[in-house]
């Protein structure tokens, strides 16, 4: 079976195209974790976030089958290969955030399939954050790659659909009770407004423009069960 990784990644206003969560796994889960890792080059918008304000966990692990999946901001084993996948993926002509799938290959990045989506937030560079969701499949054989890729397409692109859709449900709510609250609560001048949108661009959390403390958590149980069923493929 291939190498496989599935990552949420974000194109930050700030530090261009980052990892927010890569999903692994090994035998040994053990060989997937750094002791630690530079955060000074990371801000909000392209950090892992956990329940409770937890700023000392990084990463995540579940055992399936006797395999471990692992979850982090910084998947080490695999780090500059995935970088220089979402550099191309943000950077390529045909990306679309309509939910629709985009492959490509080459010797050094492998098969990837990714599904872009957009977030309205005012507090980002033309008022939307840019993301998206990526299978890759690390092999040098193309053949068995797109086999792989072929037999799960419908699986995959269901699945990730799935997840976006929960995704920017959970923002539209958001957006929702934000508008509530501000016909009932404070006056923000319009001015006011039209500099914090076009001169400062505030970093935000996945999770806090979903308000959602545990999505990190769900992608990781999301993306384990994904990896589990392409790794029993047969």
């Amino acid at each position: 079976m291939p190498n496989m990784l599935i990552s949420l990644a974000h194109f930050c206003d700030k530090h261009g195209p980052r990892i927010l969560l890569g999903t692994q796994f090994a035998k040994d889960g053990e060989e997937l974790f750094l002791p630690d890792y530079p955060t000074d080059t990371y801000c909000d918008s392209c950090s892992i976030h956990f329940p409770d304000s937890d700023k000392s966990s990084r990463s995540m692990r579940s055992t399936l089958r006797s395999i471990d999946y692992v979850s982090t901001n910084y998947p080490s084993v695999r780090y500059q290969l995935i970088s220089s996948v979402i550099r191309h993926m943000f950077s390529e002509e045909t990306m679309t955030y309509d939910g629709s799938p985009l492959t490509f290959y080459d010797q050094s990045r492998g098969l990837n399939l990714v599904v872009g989506f957009k977030l309205q937030d005012n507090d980002a560079r033309g008022d939307e954050r840019r993301y998206g969701l990526l299978l890759t499949i690390d092999s040098p054989d193309l053949a068995s790659a797109m086999k792989l890729l072929s037999r799960h397409w419908e699986f995959v692109n269901y699945s990730f659909n799935k997840v976006i859709q929960y995704i920017k449900q959970q923002r539209e709510d958001e957006l929702r009770r934000r508008q509530v609250s501000e016909s009932y609560g404070e006056f923000t001048p319009m001015a006011g407004s039209y500099l914090r949108g076009n001169k400062l661009k505030i970093p935000r959390n996945l999770a806090h423009l979903t308000n959602d403390d545990l999505l990190f958590v769900r992608l990781h149980k999301w993306n384990t069960y994904m990896l589990d069923v392409l790794n029993t493929d047969e």
